[in-house]
């Protein structure tokens, strides 16, 4: 698939792997927008170029913009950049920063967005985990557009969980609060085993083209109790129960009109994020028109 030529996705910036993925002098290639890329690094110096054919062979063109931040190596394919996510709890030194993913998912990833954001499934996918059977209803919970209106915020959200972290000994209310920034990142602030705090977690999607990706991640713990593996392990089982869902629906590009698939009151935050897309003219890995039954997708 060709590279795209939507300006809204080529603005964004994008994960690509985390930073001790890319090692010294080995070229690291992979694909974002269905364009191929290649990333160098020499030290903590970090080159990334198109890849393009040449006499039969992908040689590296144009450079591209390259940042380091968050544990991860971000791109963006356009000259001026839409600015990245601030996320305030990287400066806490009480925290510990565990990353998980480089997880290939056969969707788009709008979809796993979209996902990340559901309540309404854990009970069903994530049973005596993060929900189970009888305790199903979403509470009412506010949704709105932060950061001159480049950010939608989920706030209020509670749901009774068994297990809600790695850490817990018993079943609880948790609190959640979902910061979703672009189409392709989205934070949890969640609650914390420490008494009025929130660990962090942020799914990373780097989009291969509009119907495949790959999804990386970080936690920022509190607590000291839970080793780093257990922690991975712990968000690992979760995402991985996760794309056995996103793998089954179809399309597999999301569509952006509520009649092709009826939301219900519980959806708030993915009708939110759908509005957003819609609103800032999103082509990338969207179905942005009504799809009648029975025309081709």
């Amino acid at each position: 698939m060709s590279k795209t030529t939507d300006p809204v996705a080529l603005r964004e910036w994008i994960v690509i792997g985390a930073i001790t993925d890319v090692q010294q002098a080995v070229p690291y290639r992979t694909r974002v927008l269905g364009q191929e890329i290649v990333c160098l690094r020499k030290d903590d110096v970090f080159e990334v170029h198109e890849l393009h054919e040449l006499d039969g062979d992908l040689t590296p063109q144009r450079p591209v913009q390259v940042r380091t931040r968050y544990g991860h190596v971000w791109v963006c394919l356009a000259g001026e950049a839409r600015p990245m996510i601030e996320v305030e709890e990287f400066a806490d030194p009480r925290r510990r920063m565990i990353t998980w993913g480089g997880v290939y998912v056969r969707t788009s990833p709008q979809r796993l967005v979209e996902n990340f954001l559901d309540m309404g499934h854990f009970p069903f996918v994530h049973t005596g985990i993060l929900g189970a059977e009888p305790v199903t209803e979403i509470r009412d919970y506010k949704v709105e557009l932060r950061a001159e209106e480049a950010e939608i915020w989920a706030t209020e959200c509670m749901f009774y969980q068994p297990k809600a972290s790695t850490a817990a000994d018993t079943g609880r209310d948790t609190s959640y609060i979902y910061r979703t920034s672009g189409p392709f990142v989205v934070v949890l602030y969640k609650t914390a085993e420490e008494e009025g705090a929130f660990d962090n977690i942020g799914m990373l999607v780097q989009p291969l083209d509009e119907e495949h990706c790959r999804v990386f991640g970080y936690t920022l713990l509190l607590e000291a109790h839970t080793t780093d593996t257990e922690a991975l392990h712990f968000q690992q089982t979760v995402f991985l129960q996760d794309r056995l869902i996103l793998e089954q629906q179809t399309p597999r590009r999301i569509p952006l009109y509520e009649k092709n698939e009826i939301p219900a009151r519980a959806d708030a935050a993915s009708v939110g994020y759908r509005r957003w897309l819609r609103a800032v003219g999103m082509q990338f890995g969207v179905l942005p028109q009504q799809v009648k039954e029975g025309s081709p997708q």
